[in-house]
């Protein structure tokens, strides 16, 4: 009797192990269900994009930009912490984001296997890092769908970790300030690579414009000032 309370007791320690990882590794779906609330049922399948900031191995606060033609820039974000919604507010971001490079919710991916091939390409190339910035969008219409992991140390870039949403693997790496030359990449290749300078200047241009739009939305949501994406 003592044995078999030993093995129930031991089998309902290992489910409550199993559901607080499948929870962690789902944080971002249970963000995007907190967050859908916040906005008209119309857009709630049409997604601009889903930043995260966090941990190496967990995201801890959610920014997702929902497509609302009702807005200027056509772009409605919400951020969510703890599975909760903490504000909403047009998303500002020097763009006027477009429709074909919305997605559907049901391609979205969890988190957490891209934080851990990150932290595996971090580990193999020894890179040391604390935190991390995290973002799925549809960069451009042909080009693959991945998770953008920045590796931040002590608040500066140690360099950016494409990660396929499809299988999480390793698509390339970017170091720090050149997150443009990957996102405009060729799609052929399957292994890791880093960024060449003959990639398209005019489409890294507009992804550096969106970037410093997401970096302008945060700065405005903490100090209710933008600076870091308006010309001097």
């Amino acid at each position: 009797m003592t044995s078999l309370r030993f093995l129930a007791s031991g089998l309902a320690a290992f489910a409550l192990l199993l559901s607080a990882a499948a929870r962690a590794e789902s944080s971002v779906n249970q963000a995007f269900e907190a967050a859908r609330g916040a906005v008209n049922p119309s857009v709630q399948d049409r997604v601009v994009s889903i930043y995260g900031t966090g941990a190496p191995e967990s995201i801890e606060k959610w920014y997702i930009i929902f497509y609302d033609p009702g807005i200027p820039s056509h772009g409605r974000a919400v951020l969510v912490e703890n599975n909760q919604i903490v504000k909403t507010y047009a998303a500002n971001g020097g763009v006027v984001y477009r429709a074909d490079l919305t997605f559907n919710p049901s391609r979205m991916t969890p988190e957490g296997p891209a934080l851990a091939a990150a932290q595996g390409y971090a580990a193999r190339h020894q890179i040391a890092y604390d935190s991390v910035r995290a973002l799925l969008k549809q960069s451009a219409a042909n080009r693959p769908f991945r998770w953008r992991i920045e590796l931040m140390n002590a608040n500066q870039s140690r360099g950016y970790v494409y990660i396929s949403a499809l299988d999480s693997s390793v698509a390339a790496y970017a170091p720090p300030g050149a997150p443009d030359q990957v996102a405009a990449a060729s799609t052929t290749t399957t292994s890791p690579h880093h960024a060449s300078d003959s990639d398209g200047d005019d489409f890294g241009t507009k992804v550096k414009r969106t970037f410093l739009g997401i970096g302008g939305d945060l700065q405005e949501f903490f100090t209710g000032q933008r600076t870091v994406d308006k010309d001097p």
